[in-house]
């Protein structure tokens, strides 16, 4: 009987106390009703764009390439979704099409990156936004070649033109290299 009464009160006392520990958790916060305006700096980029530059196809060897890029909003203008389409080309076999969407994502007070490509590689990232004319994006790429990190540049020359350029290191290279250099033009 002692036992019954003494697991009784326990239990009363255990209850309270999740009552107590639920009347005092805050509300969730509302969802944003609108984009951060920090993607509005991202606007540059919408439209379709027309590229030309070099991609490099091993050590001190590059191809010319061409590619299209289309950028669009989506899901309510909270993200820009984009697809870029490289040219196949006979000494350039290897273009891929990448599809892929950024935005900012305020928790981490970022911008963040998901990309996916036609080799079966992916890219995730971010970026803490521009420094001048200048967006400079961290990457993690995993690709045919294995995983590596990169660093994407987009260069505003004009709102109708920009250049992008990456530069990787690759697996087992002490030192990053250039992978492209494209200039875009609306």
């Amino acid at each position: 009987m002692q036992l019954i009464k003494h697991l009784t009160i326990t239990t009363l006392f255990l209850a309270a106390l999740a009552d107590v520990a639920l009347a005092a958790a805050p509300e969730p916060p509302a969802p944003p009703s609108k984009p951060a305006a920090e993607n509005d700096g991202l606007k540059m980029f919408l439209g379709s764009w027309t590229c030309a530059g070099t991609a490099m196809l091993g050590p001190d060897k590059t191809v010319e390439i061409k590619a299209t890029a289309k950028v669009k909003n989506d899901l309510g203008g909270f993200w820009q979704s984009f697809v870029y389409t490289e040219q196949k080309a006979k000494d350039y076999p290897m273009a891929i099409t990448a599809m892929g969407t950024w935005g900012w994502e305020a928790q981490s007070k970022k911008f963040v990156r998901a990309e996916f490509q036609s080799n079966g590689g992916y890219v995730t990232g971010t970026s803490t936004g521009w420094s001048g004319d200048t967006l400079t994006w961290d990457l993690e790429v995993s690709s045919f070649m294995g995983k590596m990190t990169a660093k994407h540049l987009f260069v505003k020359k004009s709102d109708k033109e920009f250049v992008h350029k990456m530069e990787a290191k690759m697996p087992g290279s002490p030192t990053s290299v250039p992978v492209f250099e494209v200039t875009c033009k609306k």
